[in-house]
């Protein structure tokens, strides 16, 4: 349940007929109102959740969210605005709050409308089952094809107080957000000025959620929302220079880089975690962007799934990025096994290489120049079970 870890969140899942079987609706809530944030996705196409719930953050503030899954509410013309707005305000009728101070997110099917009769019959038993052992609920309640559900909670001590960070997400397929991500929930119980909690979750996902990749699809829906409801007790953290400010920075960069390997390791029909890391850049972003064209390559993927030591792919994905490099400088490990240097095969023990593939995770190093930049990313393999989870995901 690490997203009620913090102080002051109480969180639900339930049925609510969404879907044909499991859990399909979850409520997070804030005993108290949260400074909030979020990041979305980038897609010219995006659900009317999304716009709604960003528009409800400029406030800065947010009490609690609403999230459901198998069924995106997009593409369903103005009904989905209806139907959401009038989600929120019966949830907030029977929650006794402001329906402006809540946000709302949706996953699943695209094209198809929320079934209005089914959710607005279960919100009050949503409302009532709330306590802090419904986070793992919660958390269950968003995941689609996810085979696992996908959470990280950490704390680490300021000014005399242990500040608590809780974070959880779905997704497994059609992720390779850009200033977003799937689905994710962040919360934590640090008193920060929203200026700061927004900035500080642009840097944590950056270098974690946007560094993911499982198909080079994005969806309509992708959303992170970060709520920091002050219940630690700190003195309100108000500069980038502050040491708590950089401590927390930190401790959710950490978080949020797990969540990313969760959902890189529970890619549809994944079978390995590949980490690819740039190094030699001119800068950390020029770094990711690097890895991810690699960690995003649909025949390097291929070939790790296939066991087969063809670095070949690894310099076309870098070349068919758009970051300039110089081929004839770069050094490519699988693991701790060189394979090339200075853009050309060396001797190297194949057996190793075939060991370090055959293994759950696989590791490439790559070496681009002398510059101070470095960055990773992560994907998965692509295997014949992605084709049939995605040749079936409607029936």
């Amino acid at each position: 349940m690490s997203i009620t870890f913090p102080r002051g969140f109480i969180a639900n899942g339930i049925h609510s007929g969404v879907k044909k079987e499991g859990l399909d609706l979850g409520l997070l809530l804030s005993t108290c109102n949260a400074s909030a944030s979020g990041m979305f996705t980038t897609n010219q196409v995006k659900s009317p959740s999304v716009i709604i719930t960003g528009e409800r953050l400029k406030s800065g503030l947010l009490r609690g969210i609403i999230a459901n899954s198998g069924c995106a509410n997009a593409c369903v013309g103005r009904q989905g605005f209806i139907d959401a707005e009038y989600i929120l305000d019966r949830l907030g009728g029977i929650l006794g709050e402001d329906p402006k101070l809540l946000g709302i997110a949706s996953t699943g099917v695209i094209g198809k409308r929320l079934p209005m009769e089914k959710i607005i019959e279960k919100l009050p038993i949503l409302a009532d089952g709330l306590s802090r052992e419904g986070g793992t609920l919660f958390e269950r309640a968003i995941m689609t094809t996810d085979r696992v559900v996908k959470e990280v909670k950490t704390s680490f001590f300021y000014n005399g107080t242990d500040i608590r960070i809780g974070a959880c997400a779905k997704g497994s397929g059609m992720i390779h957000p850009n200033m977003a991500t799937l689905l994710s929930f962040i919360t934590t119980d640090l008193n920060i000025d929203h200026r700061l909690l927004k900035i500080v979750l642009k840097s944590s996902i950056d270098a974690s959620l946007n560094a993911v990749t499982i198909d080079k699809d994005m969806s309509t829906n992708d959303s992170v929302i970060i709520m920091a409801n002050g219940m630690s007790g700190n003195i309100e953290i108000r500069d980038e220079r502050e040491k708590g400010f950089l401590l927390f920075r930190d401790a959710l960069k950490d978080v949020m880089v797990e969540i990313a390997k969760k959902i890189a390791r529970d890619g549809e029909g994944a079978s390995k975690l590949i980490e690819v890391e740039v190094t030699g850049t001119e800068d950390e972003a020029q770094a990711i962007r690097m890895a991810r064209a690699v960690a995003g390559s649909n025949l390097f993927k291929s070939a790790v799934w296939g066991k087969e030591i063809n670095w070949g792919r690894i310099i076309s994905a870098l070349g068919a990025n758009s970051d300039p490099f110089d081929s004839d400088r770069i050094s490519i490990y699988f693991g701790d096994v060189k394979v090339v240097e200075n853009g050309i095969e060396v001797e190297f023990d194949k057996n190793m290489v075939l060991k370090i593939l055959d293994g759950k995770e696989v590791l490439i190093r790559i070496s681009v120049g002398d510059g101070s930049g470095r960055g990773k990313a992560w994907g998965c393999d692509l295997t014949p079970e992605y084709v049939y989870i995605n040749g079936s995901y409607l029936s």
